[in-house]
């Protein structure tokens, strides 16, 4: 399979490898064979983007029509338009896929918006029961297998924004039980959409909340929870994967670093220890976190010196905050310089984001 990278990589690939021709070093038949091993990424295409904002304009004018003439509208006409709209767009855009391709999808996207709005206006006519969370998973259903059969990726990401906010939204409610099924298929989505980037993200993200929407139902501790996360965030920050390391380690160093300020708060560690200890282990905790950070620090991790600072803030706010401002902002200052200094030396030698 061809590399796949963006069409400014691309160009900077070209330019390099022509120089290398120039020099020598290479011949125009080796420059041609690298070439051909990538595959250049298509950006946003203008006139995709044209007819989806007026796929979705022509969606909230139907909508806005519908909810001012509501009261007036019979529920039997009512279904009528709703059925009738959703099938129409629908229809007409997989009948457009072949000769105008944008324009098709555009109306398939049309469709699915459709599709959740004749949820939450069905919903409404018959007053059936039921947590609104589930309108926003029976949404995410029924744009599945459109997303499957289209092979659209945007469809597929869409589908998962849609359980992901079934799954924040039902915290409240009872235990997500669909979630046993919607986060295997949405890695297995992975390998149908070729391993895009956008999708592990999002995938990620709903893993997290079903395993934190589990912890919940256990009646976890809080400090359990945070160590759960806490130990998770390792495990994606260190562990090599196959694809898309890059999304795995960005995501488990911002879960870690967020988890490991929480559990410098005293008060979470009172299930372990009593009153008088539990500000000596966080304190602890604390100094093993920012040593660990400081250790990531070396090796070119940005977002480790964010939580650095953010650490230094919190114990500022905590337990320093008799010291004059002034004093600390100057500390903090010298700090970002001192660091500032420490990466432009390192940039060489191949500093990492994550």
């Amino acid at each position: 399979m061809k590399r796949q990278i963006t069409k400014g990589n691309f160009a900077l690939i070209s330019k390099e490898l022509g120089y290398f021709e120039s020099s020598g070093l290479i011949t125009e038949e080796q420059k041609l064979g690298i070439l051909e091993t990538y595959d250049v990424k298509s950006g946003p295409n203008f006139i995709r983007v044209v007819v989806t904002i007026g796929a979705i304009l022509v969606g909230l004018g139907i909508l806005s029509f519908i909810a001012s003439n509501w009261d007036g509208i019979t529920h039997f006409v009512k279904l009528l338009i709703i059925f009738g709209v959703f099938c129409g767009v629908n229809l007409a855009g997989y009948q457009l896929t072949e000769t105008n391709p944008r324009t098709g999808r555009s109306l398939i996207y049309l469709g699915t918006l459709v599709y959740g709005a004749g949820i939450f206006l069905i919903g409404q006519m018959y007053n059936f029961g039921g947590d609104f969370p589930t309108a926003f998973l029976l949404w995410s259903v029924g744009v599945l297998p459109i997303a499957f059969q289209q092979k659209d990726k945007y469809l597929m990401l869409f589908a998962n924004l849609l359980f992901l906010v079934y799954l924040l939204g039902s915290f409240e409610q009872g235990f997500p039980y669909a979630g046993w099924l919607g986060v295997p298929i949405v890695y297995l989505a992975l390998y149908y959409f070729d391993k895009s980037r956008q999708l592990l993200f999002v995938a990620n993200l709903i893993s997290l909340s079903f395993i934190f929407r589990m912890a919940l139902s256990y009646d976890l501790d809080g400090l359990y929870v945070a160590l759960l996360f806490f130990c998770i965030g390792l495990v994606m920050y260190g562990v090599k994967h196959t694809f898309e390391q890059d999304v795995f380690r960005v995501q488990g160093h911002i879960l870690f670093g967020v988890t490991g300020v929480i559990l410098t708060i005293p008060e979470l560690w009172d299930v372990l220890v009593n009153a008088q200890s539990t500000r000596l282990v966080s304190i602890l905790f604390a100094l093993a976190f920012v040593a660990l950070l400081f250790f990531l620090i070396r090796k070119g991790s940005l977002i480790s010196l964010v939580f650095v600072c953010i650490t230094i803030f919190r114990y500022y706010t905590d337990t320093f905050a008799f010291l004059p401002k002034s004093l600390f902002f100057i500390v903090g200052g010298l700090l970002l310089l001192a660091f500032g200094f420490y990466f432009e030396r390192m940039k060489t030698k191949g500093g990492n984001l994550a």
